[in-house]
C-alpha cells in the first residue's frame, strides 16, 4: 500500500507540471485572439509607435510566445522552409585572408572556425527575423553545420530570402557635429536629435558625404523605440571585423553594456581615431542603427572599448554572442528553399488528425472490449499518455509535425502494448490458480524488465533519430523519444496504480477479463 501511496503523490505531481507546462500553449492555440498573436508581425519600428497599452500587450505576448508553447511545424501550418549552411569557398577565402595566407593554419583551425560561423549565424539569424517583423520563426541547427529556418505565414520566396540574407554588422561612424550644430531648434527635440525627419528634410539639404540614421534606445518593454534621427559621416572609420572579443558587462549605473577587445591592427586604428578626434562624437551603428554617439574624451589605448546605450540584458548577451567572433564574414550558403502552401497545411492537419483519432479510438475500443475493466485502465493512461507527450514536446519547445503525429501514433501502440503484457502475465498467474491479488503483484513485477528492455531499446533509437536526424526523420525521432518515456511513466506507474487502486481500495476481488 505504501508503494501504491507514493505512485498516486508521483503521479498527481506529474500532472500537475504538465498542466502548468501546457497552459501556455492552450492559452496561445485557444484563448489570444488572432489579432493580438498579429502584433507580433510588426516590425520594430512599428511597435515602437503603438499606445502604451498596445505596447504592453505585445509584451506579454511575445513572452508567452517565447514560454512553453508548442511549435507546429510548417507541414501543419503552411509558409517557407530554407536550409541554409556556411558557404565553403567563402569561408576557405576567409580563412585565408584572416591567417594571411597560411595554408596550414587555414586548415587546422577550419573546424573550430566553421563552428563558430555557425554559433553567430544562429544569433544573427534569430536577430534580423525579430526586427523583419516575422511571427514566430523557427530557427535552429540541424546536422553537420546546417540551419534551418521555418518562416510560418510567408508565402513569398523572395520575401523570405530578403528576411534570412539580412546579417547583422557593427559600423562606428563619426557624428557630423558641425552639420548638427547649425540646424535650426525647431527641428530638433529635447536630446538634440532631428525629430520629424520629413519635414527637416523638405527645409534641409544634408551634405554629399552624409547619411541620416535613427537613434534607437530600448523601452522597458525590451521593445527598440525610435528616439530621432542625426546626421552621420558616411565613411566607416572602424567596424565589427575588427572585434576579438566581446564581454557583457556594466556601466558606472550598473546598466549592461557590451566590453570588447580589438585585434592589434584594429586597436591601433581606434587609438589613431580617438587620439585625432577628441572633442567628437563616435556613432556606434548596429545593423543601421545607432545605438549610442559617445564624445570621445581621451585617446584610447590598448584596443579597448565599451559599447554604451540603453539596453536590455537580453540585448547585451546577444550583441556579445555576435560580435565574439566578430562579424559574420561568411555568406550563407542557400541549399534548400521550399514554400508550403496553407491549404497544404490545413490538409495535412486534417488527415493527420482524422488518421490519428481513428486508430486511437480503435485502440481503445479493442482494450475496452478485451480486457473490460483493466481495458478501461488503459485507456485513461493512454489518454494521460497523450496528454504528457505534449507537454514534453512543449518543455523542450520541440516542434509537432507530421511525421510527428506518426511518432505519436507508434507511442500509444507501444504503451498499449506494455499494458497488454502486463494484463497477459496476469492471466497467467491467474490460470496458475493465484488470487487476483498476489496475480496482479507477480504478473506486474513479472512484465516490469520485458518492458524496461523494450522500451530503453526504443529510446536508444529514437534518441539517435532525434539527435542526428535531419527534417522529418528528426520530427519522428523527437516526438518518439518524448512519448516513449512517458510511456514507460504511464505503463510502470499510472497503470498499475490504478490497478492496485480498483482491487485494493475498493476491496474487488475479481475483475471481467478473459481467462
Amino acid at each position: 500500500m505504501g508503494m501504491s501511496w507514493f505512485r498516486f503523490f508521483v503521479i498527481v505531481i506529474v500532472i500537475g507540471l504538465g498542466i502548468l507546462i501546457l497552459k501556455p500553449t492552450y492559452e496561445w492555440y485557444f484563448v489570444i485572439p488572432e489579432e493580438d498573436k498579429n502584433l507580433l508581425s510588426l516590425p520594430a519600428e512599428e511597435v515602437s509607435k503603438l499606445s502604451p497599452e498596445l505596447k504592453k500587450k505585445y509584451s506579454d505576448i511575445k513572452k508567452l510566445r517565447n514560454s512553453t508553447v508548442l511549435n507546429i511545424g510548417l507541414d501543419l501550418r503552411g509558409g517557407i522552409y530554407i536550409t541554409l549552411e556556411p558557404d565553403p569557398i567563402d569561408m576557405t577565402n576567409y580563412l585565408l585572408d584572416k591567417y594571411e595566407g597560411d595554408i596550414d593554419k587555414a586548415i587546422s583551425e577550419y573546424e573550430r572556425e566553421l563552428e563558430s560561423q555557425v554559433n553567430v549565424s544562429l544569433e544573427i539569424l534569430r536577430n534580423r527575423l525579430d526586427q523583419f517583423g516575422v511571427s514566430e520563426p523557427i530557427i535552429r541547427r540541424e546536422s553537420g553545420y546546417r540551419i534551418s529556418v521555418e518562416l510560418p505565414g510567408i508565402s513569398s520566396i523572395a520575401q523570405a530570402r530578403e528576411a534570412v540574407s539580412k546579417a547583422g554588422k557593427l559600423e562606428f561612424k563619426f557624428v557630423d557635429d558641425q552639420y548638427m550644430a547649425n540646424i535650426d531648434r525647431r527641428y530638433l527635440n529635447s536630446q538634440g536629435l532631428i525629430s520629424d525627419l520629413s519635414l527637416f528634410l523638405k527645409d534641409n539639404v544634408i551634405p554629399a558625404d552624409d547619411e541620416i540614421y535613427g537613434y534607437y534606445e530600448t523601452d522597458e518593454m525590451g521593445v527598440p523605440v525610435l528616439k530621432g534621427f542625426l546626421v552621420l559621416k558616411k565613411e566607416v572609420v572602424l567596424d565589427g571585423s575588427y572585434i576579438s572579443d566581446a564581454r557583457v558587462g556594466q556601466d558606472q549605473f550598473g546598466r549592461p553594456v557590451v566590453d570588447f577587445s580589438l585585434t592589434l591592427e584594429g586597436a591601433d586604428i581606434f587609438a589613431e581615431i580617438t587620439r585625432n578626434n577628441v572633442g567628437k562624437r563616435l556613432a556606434i551603428v548596429l545593423d543601421g542603427r545607432v545605438r549610442s554617439a559617445p564624445v570621445i574624451q581621451t585617446e584610447i589605448l590598448g584596443g579597448r572599448g565599451q559599447i554604451t546605450g540603453v539596453f536590455t540584458t537580453e540585448e547585451v548577451n546577444s550583441l556579445v554572442s555576435v560580435l565574439k567572433s566578430g562579424a559574420l564574414s561568411v555568406k550563407l550558403k542557400e541549399i534548400e528553399i521550399r514554400a508550403i502552401g496553407p491549404s497544404l497545411g490545413a490538409d495535412s492537419i486534417n488527415l493527420g488528425t482524422k488518421a490519428a483519432l481513428i486508430g486511437i479510438i480503435l485502440v481503445f475500443a479493442f482494450a475496452i472490449f478485451y480486457y473490460k475493466t483493466l481495458g478501461i485502465i488503459t485507456t485513461i493512461s493512454l489518454i494521460l499518455n497523450l496528454f504528457l507527450t505534449l507537454a514534453g514536446l512543449a518543455l523542450f519547445r520541440a516542434t509537432l509535425t507530421l511525421p510527428g503525429i506518426a511518432g505519436l501514433a507508434l507511442t500509444i501502440g507501444m504503451a498499449i502494448d506494455a499494458n497488454v503484457l502486463q494484463f497477459e502475465r496476469i492471466k497467467e498467474e491467474l490460470r496458475n490458480g493465484k488470487d487476483l491479488v498476489n496475480a496482479m503483484k507477480i504478473g506486474f513485477d513479472r512484465a516490469f524488465v520485458t518492458i524496461i528492455d523494450t522500451h530503453v531499446t526504443v529510446i536508444i533509437s529514437s534518441f539517435i533519430l532525434s539527435t542526428y536526424g535531419y527534417g522529418p526523420i528528426k520530427g519522428f525521432g523527437t516526438t518518439l523519444l518524448v512519448g516513449i518515456i512517458v510511456s514507460l511513466f504511464t505503463s510502470v506507474f499510472v497503470v498499475r496504480f490504478l490497478a492496485e487502486f480498483v482491487v485494493q481500495k475498493l476491496k474487488i476481488r475479481y475483475l471481467p477479463i478473459l481467462v
